[in-house]
């Protein structure tokens, strides 16, 4: 599964490693991970003045749901 981050700029992501090293933290942190997942694109986009950075999450057999369309319903009071 594929999932991105959006990074905006700051005195600390000056460099092409800094913004690296920020999308491989983030990533980690929101996966949970004790390694960090592998950042697989790194991308600048002008009209928004942000990059955006694309990683692959490791799903678990928690985090799969044989029906989407049931977990997709479960939120709804029908």
């Amino acid at each position: 599964m594929f999932k991105a981050l959006v990074i905006t700029f700051n005195e600390k992501t000056t460099e092409y490693g800094s913004l690296l090293a920020v999308a491989r933290a983030e990533a980690r942190k929101r996966e949970k991970a004790s390694q960090n997942p592998p950042i697989l694109a790194l991308k600048f986009i002008p009209e928004l003045n942000v990059y955006v950075a694309v990683y692959e999450a490791q799903e678990t057999q928690a985090k799969k749901d044989p029906t989407p369309e049931k977990s997709l319903l479960r939120g709804m009071n029908l």
